[in-house]
């Protein structure tokens, strides 16, 4: 099939760009060249693998600026070798994607002209069929546990089962055949990288997500090797950029050390600007966020009085999207939202004298393409078929928004959210059991274990659990670090969502030594392994 779609994906890529500006044709175009140029004799390795405007372009762009510093680029790329990949999920994954997906790698290749690589290339035929005989044969029971050349890869492999699957809750044997290709790829992927780093000996590696199996894969071979990792993604300020070293950033913002921002002091301008971004939150006409679930007008309201006063005490709960919050915010305590749902239902049913307001992830339904398979209220059904009285739920596609539930309730509960930074902010009590970048903060109410959340909810109960002005003060100034200085300003080119508007470079030349603040601060983070904290407005 796929040697068939080969064949019309220069049709698939003039049907992408039918209606939207050519990110690679115009740069081409931007492109001089024989610039002037210092060969350092040293290497940078890109790890695009798969390719998609707007996500992998930041590669190709930040590539060529360190090709202009005199680092020679080595790019790998798929090459069609995998049959499952973290570009597919279970509604969206066939032939044609792959072969536009290839095409794009070709046009990314001729576009940047860097070192190209493949998996193909790099794992010879033989190699190739022992990993698969590999794939197919370790023990389902074990596969999330698997060791690879010594190195767990198996939680990469179950991320990347979750995230295909849009669903926390993965029957092993009916996706037997998913699962053992998400570990053929997780082991081409490592041993790929692997391979590459020990024959270019790159001075550091540049990849997005840094989880699943490509990149999981790959950040686990940088692991083994102790090659530093540049790891980066879009948060939601504006869809700027956030990265971290040797992990994603989601994983790593967890466990920040605290003296990056703790210690900072805000001006009046600066608390202003920070205040105005939070209320601006909340107007569905704003556009301050990458993502704005209140947006658009969804269904009428639905007949529910959140006003009436049934108990005296109300607690909010802002469930995740079930596969992304157990794939990325899991404790110890807490392996995955169900758990966290479950002692939670249990605590109010017994106690039918305090109520939950459960408020479902406007996510849960807003992109055709990844909707959750498995919805939270599928998790609440299989806890309590039946609700009391006590505990009440909103659909995902409500128009009763999280913060009108927030001002209803004396507490929040998550199991870990963005939004939790923002309640926090506005000194709502807040009660998590999961690990988001808010966790180890010093802000929020952190519960480790089963019997140090109910000790929470019983200190809400009694008026005992409450903000501090020591806390709301870590909360600003912890806030003002996340939006404004971990959040890197785009300034090459603009995007709405994940499509491509316009370069704001005039040419190639202007990514050069010099040009353009940003480029020359990541890079020299890059270089040096500090923190990429921003020092100064953009």
């Amino acid at each position: 099939m796929r040697k068939v779609t080969n064949l019309i994906a220069p049709l698939l890529k003039s049907y992408r760009y039918r209606d939207k500006p050519d990110p690679f044709k115009l740069f081409i175009k931007m492109k001089k060249d024989n610039p002037t140029r210092n060969n350092l004799n040293k290497n940078v390795l890109i790890l695009p693998i798969r390719v998609a405007p707007v996500s992998n372009l930041f590669e190709g762009l930040y590539g060529y600026a360190m090709y202009l510093r005199g680092y020679d680029i080595h790019a790998l790329f798929c090459n069609q070798e995998l049959k499952k990949c973290d570009n597919a999920t279970i509604l969206k994954d066939n032939a044609f994607q792959c072969s536009l997906c290839n095409y794009e790698q070709k046009r990314f290749a001729e576009t940047f002209d860097f070192l190209n690589h493949s998996l193909t290339d790099m794992i010879d035929k033989n190699k190739r069929e022992k990993i698969r005989y590999i794939a197919n044969n370790i023990p389902l029971s074990d596969i999330f546990n698997y060791k690879h050349d010594g190195v767990l890869i198996g939680h990469q492999i179950e991320m990347a089962t979750i995230k295909y699957m849009l669903s926390s809750k993965i029957n092993l044997k009916k996706n037997e055949f998913t699962i053992r290709e998400f570990a053929y790829s997780t082991m081409i992927s490592y041993e790929a990288t692997k391979k590459l780093i020990l024959q270019i000996k790159p001075e550091f590696v540049l990849m997005s997500h840094g989880v699943y199996s490509t990149w999981g894969g790959a950040i686990e071979a940088c692991k083994k090797l102790n090659v530093r990792a540049v790891v980066w993604g879009r948060g939601y300020v504006k869809g700027n950029i956030i990265v971290d070293f040797n992990d994603s950033y989601i994983f790593e913002c967890a466990d920040e050390d605290n003296t990056n921002w703790e210690n900072i002091t805000l001006n009046d301008k600066e608390k202003k600007k920070l205040k105005e971004y939070f209320i601006n939150k909340q107007n569905p006409k704003k556009t301050d966020d990458y993502v704005n679930y209140y947006s658009e007008k969804k269904k009428a309201k639905e007949n529910i009085d959140l006003t009436k006063q049934r108990n005296k005490i109300k607690f909010a709960l802002f469930p995740n999207i079930p596969w992304d919050g157990t794939t990325f915010s899991s404790s110890k305590e807490f392996p995955s939202i169900k758990d966290f749902m479950k002692i939670t239902l249990e605590w109010f049913e017994k106690h039918k004298e305090h109520d939950l307001i459960i408020r479902a992830h406007p996510a849960e339904v807003a992109d055709k393409y990844n909707v959750t398979q498995e919805r939270i209220k599928e998790i609440i059904d299989e806890i309590l078929p039946v609700l009391p009285e006590n505990i009440i739920f909103i659909e995902p596609d409500s128009n009763i928004t999280s913060y009108e539930v927030s001002e209803l309730c004396d507490a929040n509960l998550l199991f870990a959210s963005t939004m939790g930074l923002e309640l926090a902010y506005f000194g709502k009590t807040i009660i998590q059991t999961g690990q988001s970048m808010i966790s180890n903060k010093g802000f929020i109410f952190e519960a480790k274990t089963k019997e140090e959340y109910y000790d929470l909810l019983n200190k809400v109960v009694k008026n005992e659990l409450k903000m501090s002005e020591k806390m709301k003060q870590r909360v600003e100034k912890y806030a003002y670090h996340w939006i404004y200085k971990r959040h890197i300003p785009e300034t090459i080119y603009q995007h709405k969502g994940l499509t491509f508007t316009k370069y704001n470079i005039k040419s190639s030349i202007d990514l050069a030594p010099g040009q353009n603040k940003v480029v020359d601060w990541f890079i020299d983070r890059c270089e040096d392994g500090k923190p990429f904290i921003w020092e100064s407005d953009a």
